[in-house]
């Protein structure tokens, strides 16, 4: 139970209650008191003794004290101070400050360090001992409490010593529980103070005092004016009620939080159970299907068995009819008779074999069926891949947050990971069924068997997620530096013919893997990925398929019903006739080549460059963001791009003997506007010098250039 607390006068608390208060009063106040003592006897190697006053005013009683015992240092404390007139601003403080005597130097402690002080102006006149002025001075006051307890010697006290902490300053008034239920032992009473419960006698003193000891320093208790006005009763009831009435309310949100579990709970089961149905109705659909088709191939075999049937009952007819047509054939006719039962009888068991074989079949695809689903990597099992947890691909993607994604096409999503201490791209498929996990083994069965620098690195699967770990690239893909995402600064024209390079060298390692060549199938700037030197590495192999060479083909293809890729990049060929073959990735690697000369869209390219070659305006739709391409290496890359796009496949040019040479060509082909500083060039042979020596007329020649100098009788450098 929570109680409203407020200030009660002394005169309306039991008698009880109100010693039980004082009692917990004064044992604080001892505990204090005895810190202070300690402090002195111990650390300042001096005695001191304690005197303890109750008063109406604190700061009347500090000065009477002052003037009665003529006290020449002071220590107190304040609440704060002005530190530009240096002088303490709490109540009690301030008026010291002002009223006592001149002779006193006072010390103002705030928060535990020194805040101000205030200078003795005067010298005290006689300054008595302050046992026989204790002994004088309380005997004559009245207002002092004549009960004075010593504490042992060698205690310290609070007045007297530089350096000393006053005694904190006390609230005389306590709250008190309205509802009444004080507890008449000292514990609830200290429980109540804890809680900032204030009491305030009405006027009287205490019937005990602190006890102390004989010495030489005062520790003062001070005591604030009392509050006698009490609060009404109803005032608490209030408050209660109020306090009541928000745990109700809180009460009532808490269930109408529970009552939107509990919906939301309820609508999920209902979505499960709805998915299950859908989930138990298509599996219904399935028996049906197979068992309408085993019923029609057993309709199929009864009639086949009919027919035979028949024929051999027609054959018998035959037989009976030659029979008694010839009765010299007769034996051998029942001979034949008897051959044609014994083939009926293995027949029938023949039939009972097809029977038993075909049930045995049937048994077997739907167990297959069953356990489809685990049957996903098998050709992969051999393949040695780092298997990841569901769990761990989660934390790496912070439960796939949009926040991670670096990237997303047809196939899934890519996020950004950090996983196993190791920055990593994620892939995961976001088709379901049977599609989905045909690309997912797709890709894992092209990457997982091949290594190339120009391909990306697969680390390793995760099953349950159906995602798979890649390397990370932190230069993003071409596309987004083509189109200056991010704040890059533009590729250069060298980049962009080393980035060519780069693609048709791993698209020569595709083509030529054996025992099967392999055709990426969608290449396009999205799937080419840059690392921190932009070296290239082609990525998304989903719909990479493998070329097979038969009999009746020269070209090995893969043919497909289901056409898929970027609108721009496919081949027309393609498009048309469903198949695959590595002419198709040369079709797409000529419209990457066009953006990496142009910079503008893939649609109806390569009829925009062609126009403009043949016009002589290629250089108008240049991207000069690259900066300035050499005129021939633009037109020959432009129409081995053009090469690269014809419609009949046996035109385009050959990755490895034909576009492979021209691209490395246009790496290697020095650049004027890269030329050596001139102090690394020899005047004497005018190349890079390999071995620089100085002469003695101050310059740097090749060493055998000016060893043969001088072998030739020169006596001077040249």
């Amino acid at each position: 139970p929570v109680f409203r607390l407020c200030k009660v006068p002394a005169s309306q608390v039991e008698e009880k209650e109100l010693k039980a208060y004082r009692k917990i009063e004064k044992e604080e106040m001892n505990t204090l008191l005895n810190q202070y003592l300690n402090f002195c006897r111990v650390s300042l190697k001096m005695q001191a003794e304690t005197l303890v006053i109750e008063k109406n005013s604190p700061a009347n009683g500090i000065i009477e004290l002052i003037d009665q015992n003529r006290i020449t240092k002071l220590v107190m404390g304040t609440s704060s101070f002005s530190v530009k007139r240096k002088v303490p601003k709490s109540k009690v403080a301030a008026s010291v400050h002002l009223q006592a005597k001149p002779y006193c130097q006072i010390f103002y402690i705030c928060k535990e360090a020194l805040g101000c002080s205030r200078e003795a102006t005067e010298l005290c006149a006689k300054v008595e001992s302050p046992r026989s002025s204790f002994a004088s001075t309380i005997s004559d006051q009245p207002e002092l409490t004549p009960r004075s307890l010593s504490l042992p010697p060698g205690h310290p006290g609070l007045l007297g010593a530089t350096g000393q902490q006053p005694f904190p300053r006390r609230s005389n008034s306590v709250s008190y529980p309205l509802s009444g239920l004080i507890a008449d032992s000292v514990e609830n009473m200290s429980a109540a103070r804890r809680q900032s419960i204030d009491m305030t006698p009405t006027g009287s003193s205490p019937s005990s005092s602190q006890q102390s000891t004989g010495g030489s320093s005062l520790g003062l208790r001070d005591l604030d004016s009392m509050d006698g006005s009490p609060v009404p009763a109803s005032v608490a009831s209030s408050e209660e009620h109020q306090h009541s009435t928000v745990e109700i309310h809180e009460m009532f949100e808490q269930l109408h939080r529970v009552r939107n579990q509990l919906e939301r709970s309820k609508k999920e089961a209902s979505e499960g159970r709805q998915k299950a149905e859908r989930d138990l109705f298509e599996s219904s659909m399935m028996f049906k299907a197979r068992e309408s088709s085993l019923r029609k191939e057993k309709k199929e075999v009864e009639e086949r068995l009919t027919k035979e049937k028949a024929d051999l009952e027609k054959e018998h007819f035959h037989v009976c009819n030659e029979l008694q047509k010839a009765n010299e054939q007769r034996a051998e006719l029942e001979s034949k008779l008897l051959q044609t039962n014994a083939l009926m009888e293995e027949l029938q068991q023949l039939q009972v074999e097809l029977q038993r074989e075909k049930d045995h079949a049937v048994k077997e695809a739907e167990e297959m069926r069953q356990t489809n689903g685990n049957s996903v990597f098998g050709s992969t099992s051999a393949v040695a891949l780092t298997e990841f947890s569901y769990t761990e691909i989660e934390e790496a993607t912070d439960n796939f947050d949009d926040s991670k994604k670096i990237g997303s096409g047809g196939c899934g999503t890519v996020y950004k990971g950090f996983l196993r201490h190791t920055t990593v791209a994620i892939k995961k498929f976001n088709r379901e069924g049977t599609t989905g996990d045909k690309e997912f083994n797709d890709e894992v069965e092209t990457l997982s068997r091949m290594r190339h620098p120009n391909l990306v690195t697969l680390i390793g699967v995760c099953r349950e997620a159906k995602a798979l770990v890649f390397e990370f690239l932190s230069n993003g893909s071409l596309e987004n530096c083509l189109q200056g995402e991010h704040q890059r600064e533009p590729l250069s024209w060298r980049m962009r013919i080393r980035i060519a390079a780069d693609i048709c060298t791993g698209l020569i390692f595709l083509h030529s893997n054996k025992p099967k060549g392999i055709a990426h199938g969608d290449l396009k700037p999205d799937n080419v990925l840059l690392d921190n030197s932009f070296v290239c590495k082609l990525a998304d192999f989903g719909i990479s398929r493998p070329l097979d060479l038969t009999n009746t083909t020269v070209t090995p293809y893969h043919r497909t019903n289901q056409i898929k890729g970027t609108m721009g990049y496919m081949d027309p060929g393609y498009i048309a006739s469903g198949e695959i073959t590595a002419q198709y990735d040369v079709y797409s690697f000529g419209v990457v080549l066009m953006r990496l000369l142009t910079g503008k869209s893939p649609l109806g390219l390569p009829n925009e460059v062609e126009a403009a070659l043949s016009n002589d305006m290629l250089q108008d739709i240049i991207d000069t963001s690259a900066g300035e391409w050499p005129t021939e290496y633009t037109e020959e890359l432009a129409r081995l791009a053009l090469r690269c796009c014809r419609y009949e496949r046996k035109e385009r040019p050959n990755l490895a003997n034909e576009a492979w040479g021209i691209l490395q060509a246009m790496m290697n082909c020095p650049d004027d506007k890269c030329k050596p500083p001139t102090f690394f060039i020899c005047p004497m042979t005018q190349e890079i010098m390999r071995d620089p020596h100085i002469a003695a007329d101050g310059f740097t020649y090749e060493g055998e250039a000016i060893k043969d100098w001088l072998q030739r009788g020169h006596k001077c450098p040249p």
